[in-house]
């Protein structure tokens, strides 16, 4: 189930080679700093590996011929990124597990630099898929799954009537987010993209241009690109009206403090709204896995990474100190022609396992067999969505396998003395059963008139 096209995984890691031999070359040790300045589009790094450059110095700054892309070492500190108190916020975290007994590695699920890979590769994949398709003249169009998770969480955002003028993006679909953001928002100002991968940064950039306008009224907005894990915000406190992340935070180590990261960001009564797969997705896989590990080898291992129930959710919200937390699902169920078509799409969405203690190899008896047993037990269904007929597939054809994805929609706000709350138990005037008593005394009489 894991094997890959040997022309675009050759590819990708000679790319990956290639740019850590010009790193080494430049003999850069930050882990922090600019990249792709122009006039309307900022990117600032940081990522907890790595040192920091005192930067200083703003001569010891790699510029490129073209004035679009320039790297140079020093701190942030502007009116959104501090990266001082988010590496202040890490060494704090760090001494709190060391004083607990406790190493960060025993709190670790997820190996987000593995992530990181999946996502840099993701991008790639996504940017030779968009340049074929150009050069074909036909529409570029993004991820289909990705696309419509997106769309359904900025349907939901257009249920509130405020505005949202400042954004903060979080990982997953970033490219969708800021690209529909742009399209379809008459009130944005300002979008602050936060993702993991540089490469996806990139592409963002590549797509929405140098000048991003919003598409009703060609009004500018301006675009921050910061390069940093989703559990390490170096954003600062009280800057945005909203966040958004689209099938990004269930990869995060640390999700109530990710969240009540995200909520620091918000200005009081600030929106979080999220999406994440939920625990029922890829049950089929997970199933066909399992099946032909234990009839092949004779044991299970995680081939799925571990995913949050709705259950959780709620507990997830109250965690990260949001208020008036509210959570509903969407089920979408797509058609592929084979299981590798649905592996190729997690790889082509960066959603493969980064389990630390999965396992690296995978015999080819018993990839053989998984594709054998999804292909009988989980045949595709003549309709790849019951909710919403509409949604794009990859096959509509009634032969094939079908693949089950569980989106969990988590919504919150950042305290504020200003919004409404809940009141406290007892103070209530009227008991549930007397109103029903009430409500039946009502029903008799109108059915005796």
């Amino acid at each position: 189930m894991l094997r890959r096209s040997k022309r675009s995984s050759s590819s990708y890691y000679l790319l990956r080679r290639i740019a850590l031999a010009a790193k080494a070359a430049k003999g850069e040790q930050s882990r922090c700093g600019i990249v792709g300045r122009s006039s309307s589009c900022s990117c600032s790094r940081f990522l907890t590996t790595g040192g920091i450059d005192d930067g200083e110095d703003d001569h010891d700054a790699s510029t490129s011929s073209s004035s679009s892309t320039t790297l140079i070492k020093k701190r942030i500190n502007d009116e959104y990124v501090d990266t001082e108190a988010a590496m202040e916020r890490t060494r704090m975290k760090a001494a709190a597990l060391k004083a607990a007994g406790l190493k960060a590695e025993s709190m670790t699920v997820f190996d987000r630099e593995v992530k990181r890979a999946h996502r840099d590769r993701a991008a790639y994949l996504q940017r030779e898929k968009k340049e074929e398709k150009e050069k074909k003249s036909s529409s570029s169009e993004g991820d289909f799954l990705l696309e419509e998770a997106t769309r359904r969480v900025l349907d939901r955002l257009d249920d509130i009537k405020r505005p949202f003028k400042r954004i903060l993006v979080i990982g997953g679909a970033t490219v969708s987010t800021v690209k529909q953001l742009l399209e379809k928002r008459r009130d944005v100002e300002t979008i602050i993209a936060c993702d993991s991968s540089e490469a996806t940064l990139l592409l963002v950039k590549d797509i929405v241009g140098d000048a991003p306008k919003r598409k009703f009224d060609s009004f500018p907005v301006e675009i921050k690109y910061v390069q940093a894990f989703e559990d390490d915000l170096p954003i600062k406190d009280n800057v945005v009206d909203c966040v958004l992340s689209v099938l990004g935070l269930h990869w995060v180590n640390d999700l109530p403090g990710a969240m009540g990261q995200a909520r620091c960001t918000l200005v009081p009564d600030g929106l979080f709204l999220s999406a994440i797969f939920g625990g029922d997705t890829l049950t089929e896989l997970r199933i066909a896995c399992a099946l032909a590990e234990t009839e092949n080898e004779g044991g299970v291992s995680a081939r799925v990474s571990p995913l949050a129930h709705v259950r959780d959710a709620g507990n997830l919200l109250g965690r990260a100190g949001l208020r008036l937390p509210a959570v509903d699902v969407d089920t979408l169920t797509l058609n592929y022609k084979t299981p590798m078509d649905l592996v190729e799409h997690l790889r082509m969405m960066g959603e493969q396992n980064a389990v630390i203690e999965r396992r690296q190899t995978i015999k080819r008896s018993t990839m053989e067999l998984a594709n054998q047993k999804y292909v009988e037990n989980f045949s595709a269904l003549s309709l790849s969505n019951d909710d919403d007929a509409s949604m794009p597939k990859p096959s509509s054809s009634e032969s094939g396998i079908s693949a089950t994805f569980q989106i969990l929609y988590m919504t919150g706000w950042s305290p504020s003395e200003t919004q409404q709350k809940a009141k406290e138990r007892g103070s209530a005037t009227v008991s549930l059963s007397d109103l029903k008593s009430a409500l039946e005394e009502k029903e008799e009489e109108e059915e005796k008139k």
